[in-house]
């Protein structure tokens, strides 16, 4: 479960930062759509294996389960609003406002991301 879980939480962080700043240097298009949904997906399926790895070893502190809850549902928002300005066809028009909002999404991501294999490694430097 814990392998699993570290591994999709990886792949989230590779595909958001790319995704993320891809999409920064080129403009938002199709493929970094794609590549942000990924990172969705890795990103909720870590999250599913980090929450029954805790259930069944031990709660995470309280601090990570927040930041990884906003975070998760940032970047579904994220995504959500990255859709709809590509179905609208006003990407170019929200783009610089997109991408503000983006890095930060994106840090407050990392955050949680960090704070999920800080708070793993003190709980595993107890065992």
């Amino acid at each position: 479960m814990l392998k699993a879980g570290i591994m999709f939480m990886v792949l989230a962080l590779v595909f958001y930062t790319y995704a993320v700043f891809s999409g920064r240097k080129e403009g938002l298009h199709a493929k970094h759509l794609l590549v942000f949904g990924a990172g969705l997906l890795f990103d909720y399926l870590g999250t599913h294996q980090m929450s029954l790895y805790a259930r069944t070893f031990g709660k995470a502190p309280e601090w990570h389960n927040l930041t990884g809850i906003l975070s998760l549902a940032g970047m579904a928002f994220h995504f959500l609003l990255a859709l709809a300005a590509a179905f609208a066809r006003k990407t170019e028009r929200i783009n610089h406002t997109f991408h503000r909002v983006s890095l930060t999404i994106y840090t407050l991501w990392c955050i949680a991301f960090a704070s999920g294999a800080i708070a793993g490694m003190l709980k595993a430097a107890k065992h």
